[in-house]
């Protein structure tokens, strides 16, 4: 068994090199456990090691952007579209979120409009992460252990979930307003970061903006693909007790979320209508991220641990 264990852990692996392989091995498992910290260091130094491999660039990028670290993240962007020009159009979204968060908005704005046009395009950026990780984290370690006769276990009973009565089947009845029917109906739960909206013609109650979020994180499934996500901001929860405010009129500055702030989304569906998704019960499906409304969530998602989704 020793001899097993050495002959796995000293594999070349894709990468050709014994350290290379073992260190790219480390930062993929790293930012997988979301140790951030590790995984940057771990590409930094992968990247002195092999300046030509675009996969640590990438590394990089993700591990760097989730601790706010712009001018790394700058650096990894840069040098993968000086080895890479034609890398230079598929990134615009990260560059413009790059150049924001570096208050260089007059330089962000044009590449974010870039980066709208192209919201049915896959992400480069997820799919190489993908990759990354498939080639860098190594396979286990498979131990084989002495038989052992079965000891008869209790039958595990699955709880109950919680019934639906006749009233709730309406899903425009405020019964539904409930978290377990939010996770229930919702396709994805993300974390998304409000950039701004877009109107065609005047916003009214009942014909909200189109909002741009771009997604930081999922909480349930991986839905949408891509890191734009465009909203209908209702303004309302789409009930039927749903009536316009007197005297209610449309004010930006009170009624739009401040671009760069942090919010919950539950996405209904993963088919855009009209160019946008829509959220749960609308008004409702957006919640802002604080640790309160975060902690609920994953209450609610622990519940589920383990079933379908």
């Amino acid at each position: 068994m020793p001899g097993a264990l050495a002959m796995e852990s000293d594999q070349v692996g894709v990468y050709g090199s014994i350290t290379v392989t073992r260190r790219a091995n480390t930062a993929a498992t790293a930012m997988s456990k979301g140790d951030f910290g590790l995984a940057q260091g771990e590409y930094r130094t992968l990247i002195g090691l092999c300046p030509k491999t675009e996969d640590f660039y990438f590394g990089l990028y993700e591990s760097s952007l989730k601790l706010n670290q712009w001018d790394q993240v700058a650096l990894a962007l840069e040098e993968l579209c000086r080895l890479n020009p034609g890398y230079k159009d598929k990134l615009a979204l990260e560059y413009g979120q790059c150049l924001y968060h570096q208050n260089r908005y007059d330089e962000a704005e044009p590449l974010l409009k870039l980066a709208l046009g192209k919201i049915s395009e896959p992400s480069l950026v997820e799919d190489m992460l993908k990759t990354l990780k498939a080639k860098s984290i190594l396979p286990d370690i498979k131990v084989v252990l002495p038989h052992k006769p079965e000891i008869a276990r209790p039958e595990f009973k699955v709880p109950e979930r919680v019934k639906v009565t006749e009233g709730q089947v309406d899903d425009t009845s405020s019964a539904t307003l409930n978290l377990e029917w939010a996770f229930n109906k919702s396709e994805g739960i993300i974390l998304a970061e409000y950039k701004g909206y877009e109107a065609d013609g005047i916003v009214s109650y009942f014909d909200p903006p189109k909002a741009i979020y771009t997604r930081t994180d999922y909480l349930k499934a991986h839905i949408p693909s891509n890191r734009i996500v465009p909203i209908r901001y209702e303004f309302h929860d789409l009930t039927k007790k749903s009536v316009k405010p007197k005297g209610w009129k449309f004010d930006p500055d009170k009624m739009m979320p401040k671009p760069g702030s942090k919010w919950i989304l539950f996405i209904k569906s993963a088919v855009p209508i009209d160019g946008m998704l829509e959220t749960y019960h609308g008004c409702y499906g957006r919640m802002e991220y604080n640790e309160e409304n975060y902690d609920k969530i994953m209450q609610i998602i622990q519940q589920h641990r383990g079933q379908a989704r």
